[in-house]
Order: structure tokens, then C-alpha cells, then sequence
């Protein structure tokens, strides 16, 4: 052990300046560089919203209205816990508080809510419960954010990638 860090002292004797700098603008990189999701964000917040819809498809089928800003207050308190778990994480939700959100991003959001409404639409049409067809878009929905969170966890590592080369 002693023989280790005898080793690394010489070891850090031997870098110039120069290399010295460039080692720690590197490591000034690396930290600012944002870390992906955690691997449960997507499925977390993709879980959250389909309960959500199914739950509120449910009130609506069972004319339990007052239960409407009830499902809300719950999804956007789970919601909030997980950004917020995210943010600290130093993930991507972190690097889009602080800067614009990508294009890429946005148009899969848009392509989340129109296929949530068809899957709600078609639903609807095959059964004529507002439940399922609340239940189904919901799972739509959810399953779509998810593809959406993976799809900005691989635009942050591509964008890792190429800043290291």
C-alpha cells in the first residue's frame, strides 16, 4: 500500500504543467457534462401517467368527478418527486432546467399525444367505455414518455461521446 501511493506521487511528479492543465480541463468536462436518467425514470414517470388516465377513466365511467382533481394532485405530486430525484441526480432533467428543450424531444412529445389519443380514440370506438379508453391512452401515453426519456438518455450520451474524442 505504502509502495501505491509512493507509485502515484512519483507518478504525479512527473506531469508538466501543460499536461497538468489539460488533465484538469478534462475533469472540468467530465463534471459539467450531464449524466443520463436513472434507469428507472422512464418507466417511473410511463407507469405514473398510465395509473393516472386509468384512474381517471375510471371516475368519469363511474361518474366520480370529485376524484378528477384528486388523480391531478397525486400525479403531479409523483411527478415532482421524480424530477426532482432526477435533477439532483445531475441528469438530463437538470441539463433542461437550465437550457432550452432539444427539437427532437418536443416532436416525440407531440407524436406522445396524438398516439395517446388515438389509442383513447380507437378504444373508445371498439368499446364504448370511457374507462378503457381512458386506460388505454393512458398506457399509450406512458410507454411513449418512456420512449421519449430513452430517446434524450441516447442524445446525452451521444453528445458524451463525442466531446470526449
Amino acid at each position: 500500500m505504502v509502495d501505491d501511493k509512493q507509485h502515484a506521487h512519483e507518478q504525479s511528479e512527473e506531469l508538466t504543467p501543460a499536461q497538468a492543465l489539460e488533465l484538469a480541463q478534462r475533469a472540468q468536462a467530465a463534471a459539467r457534462r450531464p449524466a443520463p436518467m436513472p434507469w428507472w425514470y422512464g418507466p417511473g414517470v410511463g407507469a405514473a401517467l398510465a395509473v393516472y388516465c386509468a384512474a381517471i377513466g375510471q371516475s368519469f365511467q363511474r361518474q366520480a368527478q370529485w376524484l378528477i382533481p384528486l388523480c391531478a394532485a397525486a400525479l403531479a405530486a409523483v411527478l415532482a418527486a421524480i424530477v426532482r430525484v432526477a435533477m439532483r441526480s445531475s441528469g438530463v432533467a437538470a441539463q433542461f432546467e437550465k437550457t432550452k428543450v432539444p427539437p427532437n424531444v418536443l416532436r416525440a412529445l407531440g407524436l406522445t399525444v396524438l398516439l395517446a389519443v388515438l389509442a383513447w380514440l380507437g378504444t373508445w370506438l371498439a368499446t364504448g367505455e370511457q374507462g378503457w379508453a381512458m386506460a388505454a391512452a393512458g398506457v399509450v401515453g406512458g410507454l411513449s414518455v418512456w420512449g421519449v426519456i430513452a430517446l434524450a438518455n441516447r442524445d446525452v450520451k451521444e453528445q458524451s461521446m463525442s466531446s470526449e474524442q
